[in-house]
């Protein structure tokens, strides 16, 4: 019983702080009410705490991180201060700040298409550095030390759709001696007028994982703009 009552506390303190109750959390955009549906699997909306004092780090400066999704593993560790160790399976959602509260028609979204594929290895290469240097800084706050960003191997389209496009890519990361590769896709999603940038991330295993980035990518596009028709 002692063991069970430890495991309930530790699932109401997470609902209670990372919203574990609500399958569609809401956050505004644009002054735009989005639904924003975790990915499918094991993971969930961190909440207000994790969300600002850990995953806010890992968003370039020039975009806004709307809302993040972890284990709920790994957001009960974050809400224990401990800020060391892996994230895990993990996404973000993010808008671009001096265009969040501009509406995206179907044409601007489409331009936008046609801009990021050729333009993606080329902002892989070039602004490595500048990202690397940024999340340093912002990680410096948490102690963790600096980490080394690998040269991004661009894997070309994951999927298109009318309102949605998603980008796969495998990165390395180097922490003192440790170093791992992950698997990464970039979406870009268009809702209710407003243009999201959705990012998941996994440990690199093998081909396999590249094609569950893929398709779980894929399937959270199609869950928030479900979410918001």
């Amino acid at each position: 019983m002692k063991r069970f009552g430890s495991g309930l506390a530790i699932f109401v303190l997470f609902a209670f702080s990372a919203g574990a109750i609500d399958p569609s959390p809401q956050f505004k955009v644009g002054g735009v009410v989005l639904a924003l549906p975790a990915p499918p699997g094991d993971i969930l909306e961190v909440g207000d705490k994790p969300r600002t004092t850990v995953f806010e780090l890992l968003a370039p400066s020039e975009n806004r991180l709307v809302s993040a999704y972890a284990a709920p593993s790994v957001v009960t560790r974050l809400l224990e201060g401990k800020a060391g160790g892996s994230l895990g399976t993990y996404g973000l959602v993010e808008v671009l700040r001096r265009a969040e509260y501009a509406d995206c028609s179907p044409e601007a979204f489409e331009q936008v298409r046609k801009s990021v594929q050729p333009e993606s290895s080329k902002f892989a290469s070039e602004g490595l550095g500048g990202l690397q240097e940024e999340m340093n800084l912002r990680l410096k706050s948490l102690d963790v030390g600096k980490i080394e960003i690998g040269h991004p191997e661009m894997l070309g389209p994951l999927f298109e759709k009318p309102d949605a496009l998603g980008l796969g890519m495998l990165i390395t990361m180097k922490q003192a001696e440790h170093g791992v590769t992950m698997a990464g896709g970039f979406g870009l999603i268009r809702v209710k007028q407003r243009l999201l940038f959705v990012y998941l991330y996994k440990a690199y295993e093998g081909p396999n994982t590249v094609s569950w980035i893929g398709t779980t990518l894929e399937g959270w596009a199609d869950a928030i703009m479900r979410a918001n028709r």
